[in-house]
């Protein structure tokens, strides 16, 4: 004779696996699966007293299957289509405002940069209030690696050492940019340099566009204040 149980508990596991099937469960998604299912099936079927509680018990039993249940996961699922949709709305705005900072930068390189503008710049960018009586960084040095070539390093901060100033770059005797650093992040290789001060955002603009730079004066003047 069958066993009513195990009837039921075969029909449940092939149910869930047909239900669990990517369009059955997409279907079931959007009808909030099925009301969740009834409202769990009014409650387990609220409670009746004694006669109530033994069927629970009962039917407990009976619907128990064991670890023989085996529904799939939809997360990878729900992640790339969740991707996909992200990927259509934010890829033409992240394109937009990409352009919009590159035109931006490149409109405010001249022919011809000189290294006082940029120095001014700079200056203009500190607080004299914090900073009165102190300098900004200013290095002008040949470079290591070939003769005729300078290595310019700037930094609003006082003192600081060469190789960690906030703008690096290398300039050819002829006025090109060979190399430019900003912020330790080199030009040639990064594709978005994020939000730059006034005077990067000029070296840039002349790296990018091929600026002749004009190394104007060696000394400039980065004293912060009256002197």
């Amino acid at each position: 004779m069958d066993n009513p149980a195990a009837n039921l508990n075969d029909f449940i596991v092939a149910e869930v696996h047909k239900q669990t099937s990517e369009p059955a469960i997409q279907a079931l998604v959007e009808k909030k699966i099925a009301e969740t299912v009834a409202d769990a099936v009014k409650r387990s079927m609220e409670s009746y007293g004694d006669v109530g509680k033994q069927i629970h018990k009962v039917v407990a039993n009976a619907l128990d299957i064991g670890e023989r249940l085996d529904v799939p996961a939809y997360g990878n699922m729900v992640m790339a289509v969740l991707r996909s949709k992200m990927d259509e709305v934010l890829q033409p705005l992240v394109t937009e405002k990409l352009a919009q900072e590159m035109n931006d930068i490149l409109c405010l390189a001249p022919k011809k940069l000189k290294l006082t503008d940029v120095v001014k710049a700079m200056m203009s960018g500190i607080e004299v209030a914090d900073r009165y009586g102190t300098y900004a960084t200013c290095l002008i040095e040949e470079s290591e690696y070939a003769t005729d070539y300078m290595h310019i390093a700037l930094d609003p901060e006082e003192n600081v050492q060469k190789y960690e100033c906030a703008l690096q770059m290398g300039v050819t005797s002829t006025g090109e940019i060979y190399s430019l650093s900003i912020d330790r992040k080199d030009a040639k290789t990064t594709v978005r340099m994020g939000y730059l001060p006034d005077y990067q955002k000029m070296v840039f603009a002349a790296y990018c566009c091929g600026s002749k730079f004009v190394i104007d004066n060696n000394e400039p003047d980065t004293g912060i204040g009256d002197f």
